[in-house]
């Protein structure tokens, strides 16, 4: 299924879920509250970096669990300073491990107002699973709704992260190492035993932001 099609039933899925809260929720409550169960969520973009909507002008953003896996250990972050604008689909952050180096796209538009100092002092917390402790910057977006229609989220996301694996085990086909593991799920530092060719082949594919 292509990203095209994928986008398409996620702004139609967006659309409803709106709709309905919009429905149900009285018009006396808190912005906060007004928020729909679609924006409390996660959303994915498709160079795998992940938005949490934490309030209406604020999100969390980092990097998604196909992205940890595949490259593996980090030895350092690049950040973009406070203050800063990234766009959505542009560059936003570099993970590092020797000469190995992965550009990653910026999930949404807005203002840097805050950088991850815990992680860019200890990349290993990147490896935790709390969106609470692995969010790389916080961002103040523009146009929230607007951009949410672009990324990935709800029914549509687990069934795009499944199309995901299943297309990097093809790839990785002819590989000496498991690639996924039994229920599934990618290898954790499997970005660790890939040779360099394999490591093209993988970011050219699925890191648009890297390719030349």
């Amino acid at each position: 299924m292509s990203v095209a099609i994928i986008l398409f039933f996620v702004a139609i899925a967006i659309g409803v879920s709106i709709y309905r809260e919009r429905k149900a929720v009285p018009a006396t409550e808190s912005i906060k509250a007004k928020l729909s169960s679609v924006l409390q969520g996660f959303f994915v973009h498709p160079g795998h970096s992940w938005v949490r909507v934490t309030e209406p002008s604020l999100v969390a953003v980092g990097a998604d669990e196909f992205t940890k896996s595949v490259f593996g250990s980090v030895e350092r972050i690049t950040l973009p300073e406070v203050g800063s604008m990234i766009q959505q689909g542009g560059k936003a952050w570099g993970l590092k491990r020797g000469l190995r180096h992965l550009v990653q796209t910026a999930p949404i538009s807005g203002r840097v107002v805050e950088v991850n100092q815990a992680l860019y002092e200890n990349p290993e917390i990147l490896k935790e699973k709390s969106p609470d402790r692995n969010w790389i910057l916080k961002v103040q977006p523009i146009g929230l709704n607007r951009q949410l229609r672009n990324l990935i989220g709800g029914w549509t996301l687990s069934r795009w992260n499944q199309a995901v694996k299943e297309q990097l085990a093809s790839i990785l086909g002819s590989a000496e190492f498991a690639v996924l593991q039994d229920g599934g799920e990618l290898v954790s530092d499997l970005g660790d035993h890939l040779t360099e060719e394999q490591w093209n082949k993988v970011t050219k594919e699925f890191f648009a932001t890297n390719r030349n």
